[in-house]
């Protein structure tokens, strides 16, 4: 059953299944899976949930919620509840959606989020978290894979020639150090693609999602600027793209001229 889950996911499901027995439950609850999942992967627990106290506050509800009955042995293998079955199948058919071979944890919150009469979506909603806001983060493009944004760029084969054109096209901007911060984007609610023209947000084809572009990436070697990591928030911009501090000292002498 679980041959296409990651190892982290499968590990959501081991911690499920802990959880429910320590509350003595009979079965593998959607809240169970909740607390599996924001016990094993912190990286997804952070991006919707923005903080430790906002996972403590989930774990608060479902304890009061639960009647707490006498531990059941971990030995004991018990069943997936209707819904957490329901859950694991939407999270199949949010990786085929998204166009990912695998299942993870990232597939799974998604279930959690459209088995909307679960408890698990409504601690999450009551968390502000949308089905169409996790959906946008979550199918955002990873960092480019070919270079290493490390104070050197290590590229593969045949990419030496893409980075000494881009540089040589960047070398006719100026480039000022800015703070990076996330951006107002406009999802389209058919389709869950983006559009960052937010003139459009009175069009009821799209939705505002406030804040929405949490990453984005250094235009040459792909170092990631993220919100949430002091860290990767200072780098330097034309007004329309990115470049990284080791990138920009690398390649760009404040007194060059263009074609120098």
């Amino acid at each position: 059953m679980f041959e296409r889950y990651t190892e982290k996911a499968r590990r959501v499901i081991f911690f499920a299944r802990y959880e429910a027995s320590q509350f003595g439950s009979p079965h593998i609850e959607t809240e169970h899976l909740l607390l599996g999942l924001l016990r094993e992967d912190k990286s997804v627990a952070y991006l919707f949930l923005h903080s430790h106290a906002s996972v403590e506050a989930i774990r608060k509800k479902i304890e009061q919620h639960t009647i707490i009955r006498e531990k059941t042995s971990t030995s004991v293998d018990l069943p997936l509840s209707n819904q957490s079955k329901r859950v694991l199948a939407h999270a199949g058919e949010e990786a085929e959606r998204l166009g990912h071979k695998h299942i993870g944890t990232e597939h799974l919150f998604l279930g959690m989020l459209r088995e909307e009469g679960s408890f698990a979506a409504r601690l999450l909603t009551d968390a502000g978290v949308t089905l169409e806001e996790a959906r946008f983060r979550i199918a955002q493009p990873p960092p480019a894979k070919a270079m290493i944004g490390t104070g050197r760029v290590a590229a593969k084969p045949g990419e030496l020639g893409r980075i000494r054109d881009q540089v040589f096209a960047f070398k006719r901007f100026v480039w000022l150090k800015r703070e990076w911060k996330p951006l107002d984007v406009l999802l389209e609610r058919e389709s869950g693609r983006v559009h960052f023209d937010c003139g459009l947000a009175d069009d009821p084809k799209f939705q505002l999602v406030p804040t929405g572009w949490t990453k984005d990436w250094c235009a040459i070697c792909g170092w990631e600027l993220n919100a949430e990591n002091p860290e990767h928030t200072v780098a330097y911009t034309n007004g329309r793209e990115w470049i990284c501090p080791n990138c920009h000292d690398a390649f760009f002498d404040p007194d060059a001229k263009p074609g120098a």
